[in-house]
């Protein structure tokens, strides 16, 4: 169970301007399946993962080129080389209005934070590769974790359904571009 697919699925059900798809916990793959979903007609690119030790709706700021060997995926890889994409750049900011959702988010009443970076895992990986295609592009990407819903608290504060899928809508509100006033 993940809430952010849960959260994504449901987005796609209420909205005529999102499309959703789960993304594989895995390296190998994931490159390939995020491929076709970052088209030039995209008004954005919003990443969502699930941070388990989370209270908050978490807008993470940076994707890093590297990923830790420490843990394998779902497929049972375990990186060799710490680099997502060899020779690529450092590390990718966040080209989603971050600090304007989280105000949208907070005066939702939603518990919401930016985060420094999105980690060393799959959620990175994902993210860095993303904002790698769209670098030329002005399409805004970012990517959000979010907190444990209460079925899936383990140990952490958990944070409603509603309030998850209430909290992505203000982050799409505030990322996509209308034409006209």
């Amino acid at each position: 169970m993940n809430p952010s697919a849960t959260v994504a699925r449901a987005l796609e059900a209420e909205r005529d301007d999102v499309e959703a798809a789960v993304l594989p916990v895995d390296y190998e793959r994931l490159g390939d399946v995020l491929a076709p979903l970052l088209a030039p007609a995209r008004q954005a690119v919003i990443l969502l993962g699930v941070a388990i030790g989370r209270s908050a709706v978490s807008l993470e700021r940076v994707a890093i080129n590297f990923r830790d060997g420490a843990r394998p995926d779902n497929a049972g890889f375990v990186p060799e080389r710490p680099e997502i994409v060899p020779g690529g750049p450092a590390a990718y900011f966040s080209t989603l209005p971050i600090e304007a959702a989280r105000d949208r988010i907070a005066a939702a009443g939603v518990p919401v934070e930016i985060s420094l970076s999105a980690g060393a895992y799959l959620c990175n990986a994902a993210f860095y590769l993303a904002r790698h295609a769209l670098d030329a592009r002005d399409t805004p990407c970012g990517f959000v974790h979010l907190p444990p819903t209460p079925d899936l608290a383990c140990g952490a504060t958990p944070m409603r359904f509603a309030d998850q899928v209430r909290a992505v809508g203000e982050l799409i509100g505030s990322s996509i571009r209308r034409d006209g006033p």
